[in-house]
Formats: structure tokens, C-alpha cells, sequence
């Protein structure tokens, strides 16, 4: 089974019934519109915790709906504010296959690039390896950890990253720019 992906955050409480906003996480704009009845594991962010042992519990998502542009979503067993309260901030995980295909043909997953050799456009010379993404609603980073173990945050642009080779798993990155900000 593959790594469990990142798709959402639990927010606030919407109503009475155990309703509660999802930031949305996902590429896949259907997703938990589509996936009512399947199972999520829901785990407790790790800047909450504050050296306490993990906590996390699986759900089945009993409903959602979009209100005005927000996500909403009912968990099973989840039936008042105070219940959602106990998981608020918490990730939401898919643990299933990732089936879904952007529209546009030179869409990237970001969590696909993870793994990824970084090279610099520039000078071919390797400069590190994408060890994740940062998903941000104004843009999303590449997080690239550098041969020296230092991690460096390039923006997902193309003139800043001209290439992706998935063949050779190999992200080209402009390195004069990206690199000087670690």
C-alpha cells in the first residue's frame, strides 16, 4: 500500500448536526464530493501535539456538499459541534488508491515529484532531491532538501522549475534564484 495522502484539514464546526468546514488539500476538485461512504484516516496535526504520542481514528465520510463555495462534510459518529471540536485541525488522509488524472494535460502531482533528483538548469550538477510540497491556496513550494541536509522552498513556477523528467525522475530547477533562499 502506498504512503497515505494528504487531502484535507478538519475546520470549524457548521451548524448543529456535526456539519464542519474542510480545507481542502487535493488537486482532485471531487474530491469527498465523490466519496461519500468511503474511509478516511484522520490524524492529529503534529504542531498541536507538542511531543505527545500521535493520535489519530479512521471515519466514514457520511456526507458533503459544497455551501457557497465552502466544502462541508459529515463524519460518521460525528453528530454535534462538540464532537467535531475533538477533531478540529486535524489532517485528513486517503489511504486508497489516487486514481484521479488532472484535465490538463501538463498538470504535475506534486506528490508525485517526492523522490525526485533536483538538478540545476544552469550546470546539470544534482542539488538535492524533493523530499515534499507545500500546498498553498496563493502558490504551491517544492521542499527540497539539499545535499547538506538543508531544506529549501522553490515556488512551483515554471520559469523557476523549466522541466520535469518522470522518466529519469528528474526535477531541472533555476538554481541561481531558488538556491539563495536557504
Amino acid at each position: 500500500m502506498s504512503e497515505p495522502l494528504l487531502v484535507g484539514r478538519v475546520g470549524r464546526s457548521f451548524g448543529v448536526r456535526g456539519y464542519g468546514r474542510v480545507q481542502l488539500l487535493s488537486d482532485n476538485p471531487a474530491r469527498f464530493l465523490g466519496d461519500i461512504g468511503e474511509t478516511f484516516l484522520l490524524r492529529a496535526s503534529s504542531r498541536f501535539l507538542k511531543g505527545a504520542p500521535s493520535k489519530s481514528r479512521s471515519l466514514v465520510l457520511e456526507d458533503a456538499r459544497d455551501q457557497s463555495g465552502v466544502l462541508l462534510v459529515k463524519w460518521a459518529g460525528i453528530d454535534s459541534p462538540e464532537a467535531l471540536r475533538e477533531i478540529a485541525g486535524w489532517e485528513i488522509l486517503w489511504e486508497g488508491e489516487d486514481d484521479w488524472v488532472p484535465e490538463e494535460s501538463d498538470a504535475e502531482r506534486l506528490d508525485d515529484l517526492v523522490g525526485f533528483a533536483v538538478l540545476d538548469v544552469e550546470t546539470g550538477q544534482r542539488v538535492g532531491t524533493v523530499a515534499g510540497y507545500y500546498d498553498r491556496s496563493g502558490q504551491d513550494l517544492l521542499s527540497i532538501q539539499t545535499q547538506g541536509g538543508q531544506e529549501v522552498l522553490c515556488p512551483f513556477v515554471q520559469p523557476l522549475v523549466p522541466e520535469i523528467d518522470r522518466e529519469k525522475g528528474e526535477v531541472t530547477v533555476l538554481w541561481s534564484i531558488v538556491g539563495t533562499s536557504g
